[in-house]
């Protein structure tokens, strides 16, 4: 038997449970979400590097989903004062020949673990203790053996309240390849990097604001008009690592903007949209998964908590637990 072996999906989910204060009816991670009607349009440039239909010019119709990272739907916006918490932007395309294709990023641009045993295992640490709090040694001690990790803790308690979702930029975190008709493969990590350059609050207005914030403020600003992202692609140089989430890429690699994603209004039925997985292995021909082991684990988890909530009775919360 391997030292590590990779854990099962199941296990994964009930861990998560365990940490956080799981709702039923609700994702295990990024439970409070607002999903948002736009549309993608490709760049020239992205045509010839990728053959995939939703990357040849045409405006792409397109659902996004923000949220907040937490398991539990009434988890504030922020950790603290002055310390923010892990958002995530999750987009559906959908696709000219029928059909969808899904990524996931998140406004940290590594993951805390490298493999589905690692993430596990520091998941295990944040297991609250008899006091309801992490047992912070477990932690330390997990992160020592694991020194490949900092560069994600570092980004996550690096992370500042936010002032809006519209503000952040989103990271896939994985590599993938673009594939050419020909054939060509090239690897890539994308972002989504945030246009908006106005009504930027100070961090002062954010500390006076709720625990729960961002979807209020996510739909008054949309109220006032569109909002826009660029998708940049980076592309590694020889050695930088293709499978390991954990690995920051130096910011100097080449980065190409492949197109612009605006959003312009809610949808109009947010129960019916809940039921959407944004599963970021879903690509179509022209763009390919890496080796990476986190990747290939996440739809599996996915799964399971997709199978979880749809069988359980969702209890609404309040409307003041949820910031409305």
């Amino acid at each position: 038997m391997p030292a590590n072996p990779t854990p099962t999906p199941e296990a994964a989910v009930s861990l998560i449970e365990k940490i956080a204060a799981t709702k039923p009816g609700y994702r295990r991670a990024h439970a409070r979400g607002l999903v948002l009607r736009g549309s993608f349009q490709a760049a020239d440039a992205a045509r010839t590097l990728t053959k995939a239909e939703h990357f040849q010019g045409l405006p792409v119709p397109c659902l996004v989903r923000f949220s907040n990272a937490s398991a539990n739907p009434c988890a504030p916006d922020r950790s603290g004062p002055n310390e923010g918490r892990v958002l995530g932007m999750a987009i559906r395309f959908e696709l000219p020949s029928g059909g969808a294709s899904t990524w996931a990023g998140i406004n940290i641009p590594v993951f805390p673990a490298r493999t589905p045993a690692e993430f596990l295992a520091i998941s295990q640490a944040q297991v609250p203790n008899s006091k309801g709090k992490p047992n912070l040694l477990r932690i330390l001690w997990h992160i020592l053996k694991h020194a490949h990790i900092i560069a994600g803790i570092k980004a996550i308690k690096g992370l500042k309240p936010s002032g809006s979702f519209a503000l952040e930029t989103y990271h896939g975190i994985h590599t993938y390849y673009l594939v050419d008709a020909a054939g060509k493969r090239s690897p890539f990590r994308y972002r989504w990097i945030a246009r908006t350059v106005t009504d930027v609050p100070l961090a002062e207005e954010i500390k006076g604001r709720p625990d729960l914030y961002l979807l209020n403020e996510i739909r008054a600003r949309l109220s006032k008009g569109p909002l826009s992202w660029d998708l940049v692609a980076q592309f590694p140089a020889a050695g930088d690592p293709l499978d390991d989430a954990s690995a920051l890429w130096p910011d100097d690699r080449p980065k190409k903007v492949l197109g612009r994603l605006t959003l312009d209004r809610a949808h109009e039925d947010q129960k019916a949209v809940e039921g959407l997985v944004f599963d970021p292995t879903n690509v179509p021909p022209g763009v390919e998964l890496s080796e990476d082991p986190i990747l290939k684990f996440r739809p599996l988890v996915y799964g399971v908590s997709y199978n979880r909530r749809s069988q359980e009775k969702r209890a609404e919360p309040a409307p003041a637990d949820m910031g409305q």
